[in-house]
């Protein structure tokens, strides 16, 4: 009868740090996360600089007589109304 029974499996001992890996395994994912998102806001924020540089130079250009371009002004104008839209 004994050799019927099936072998007992060694019980596995709980990890004592089972929460302390968790939390570091949370705290880890939210970090990269984190730095993702900054890294994403840091590109934005080039775009962004960088298309104010080309409307302020466009709209900084002037004629001979230092009277604005006009063409410039009107397109910055007609832009600002699209993008109101």
């Amino acid at each position: 009868r004994r050799q019927q029974q099936h072998p007992r499996k060694k019980r596995r001992k709980a990890d004592p740090l089972h929460h302390a890996k968790k939390e570091a395994e949370r705290r880890k994912a939210e970090q990269s996360q984190l730095e993702s998102q900054k890294l994403a806001n840091e590109k934005a924020e080039g775009r962004k600089q960088h298309s104010r540089k080309v409307r302020a130079r466009k709209l900084m250009k002037r004629t001979r007589r230092g009277q604005p371009v006009m063409k410039n002004v009107i397109g910055d104008m007609l832009s600002k109304i699209k993008s109101d839209m």
